[in-house]
């Protein structure tokens, strides 16, 4: 395991016995072995359990009327389709008594810590045997301080993990501390006040970027998400620098910069207002147009199922579709696994979609 940091929370993690794997920690290991069916449920509950602590409430914002650990899970279990049959060839040794305190540390971590790589205890874990230069197809295969790099055909090459400038596909390529940037290379994440986004970094865990312009390609702003996320019913909100807390949606009022104030949430099939967040249920948003006589009032509507055609919402997610669907070339489907035909990546739990169809983050393309 190479890193805890979830952007499109995707991690890979694990192996036992169970599966056709075998123990192979030695006389050093003490106390219960974790089979390999239940480390993907354990690991994803570790992870979202680290982002709740550094996000609170607000982590629920970002995928309204989603489970965290169900989705991640599933992320999981296709990342590690073929782990079992990489220990029995005896590319990772895994130490499944080691495991417990690792998922007990990722459980614990905050915001100072998600921009790091996994900590020892997961290292512990999963002891990689391929030196650099060798074959691998995980990172986890790799020993020491490196990564499985992978090019255009498989396998992938065991290499030196990426100093700051160095070229990288995902952030567990870079050296903890550092994130794979928009231009394909290792950067330190932007901290407060500084530039993100649009060519410069994206921000560090615990801070949100607001203000970025893509159509100008100007670049937003770092804020700490706690105090950015704090307007009640009231306040005056703004999408560049200052939203509202969990319970709340900024009602628009005016368009340059967009903005309002803040408003409560609305409950199943209530009047609403054009805002960001969508201030309906998860299950629900906000389809404006039914008042012809205020075009951003409308009325909280059940999000389109599978199959049907995407609703039109607001803010970062325009293209609206039940919890657990995507919209994909226009009409609402279920999330897609490996294989699946996909057209954006977003459809796909993988978070990657190569040449029509959903492919694991580490495969080759």
């Amino acid at each position: 395991m190479r890193s805890i940091r979830i952007v499109p929370m995707v991690f890979v993690l694990g192996l036992a016995a169970a599966c056709g794997g075998s123990e192979s920690g030695g006389d050093d290991d003490d106390g219960v072995s974790i089979p390999l069916e239940d480390i993907p449920a354990q690991y994803a509950s570790a992870i979202c359990s680290a982002y709740t602590n550094c996000l609170g409430d607000l982590f629920a914002i970002f995928r309204p009327g989603e489970d965290c650990v169900k989705n991640t899970t599933i992320q999981l279990q296709e990342e590690l389709a073929g782990l079992s049959a990489i220990v029995d060839a005896g590319r990772i040794k895994y130490h499944g008594t080691k495991l417990q305190a690792c998922l007990d540390e990722v459980s614990g971590s905050d915001c100072s810590t998600l921009n790091q790589r996994a900590p020892e205890s997961c290292e512990a874990a999963l002891e990689g045997t391929v030196a650099e230069g060798g074959d691998c197809e995980l990172d986890e295969e790799c020993k020491g301080e490196q990564y499985c790099k992978i090019g255009d055909s498989c396998p992938g090459t065991c290499t030196l993990l990426e100093q700051a400038g160095g070229v990288c596909s995902s952030n567990a390529d870079c050296v903890g501390g550092l994130m794979c940037g928009e231009t394909g290379r290792c950067v330190a994440p932007a901290k407060a006040g500084e530039a993100c986004k649009q060519g410069e970094p994206d921000c560090s865990a615990g801070y949100l970027c607001l203000g970025e312009d893509a159509a100008t390609k100007a670049p937003g702003t770092c804020l700490e998400v706690e105090s950015t996320f704090s307007g009640k019913t009231g306040d005056e909100c703004s999408v560049t620098t200052s939203l509202c807390a969990s319970g709340y949606a900024c009602e628009i009022t005016k368009l340059d910069p967009i903005g309002g104030t803040c408003a409560a949430v609305v409950g199943p099939g209530d009047t609403c207002h054009a805002a960001f967040p969508d201030e309906c249920p998860a299950d629900e948003f906000c389809l404006l147009g039914t008042n012809p006589l205020n075009p951003f009032e409308g009325k909280c509507t059940s999000k389109p199922e599978a199959g049907e055609p995407c609703g039109k919402g607001l803010g970062p997610t325009p293209d609206q579709c039940a919890p657990y669907a995507r919209c994909d070339d226009g009409v609402c489907r279920e999330i897609a696994h490996l294989g699946e035909g996909c057209t954006v990546n977003a459809t796909c739990y993988s978070d990657h979609c190569v040449d029509g169809a959903c492919v694991a983050a580490n495969s080759c393309e």
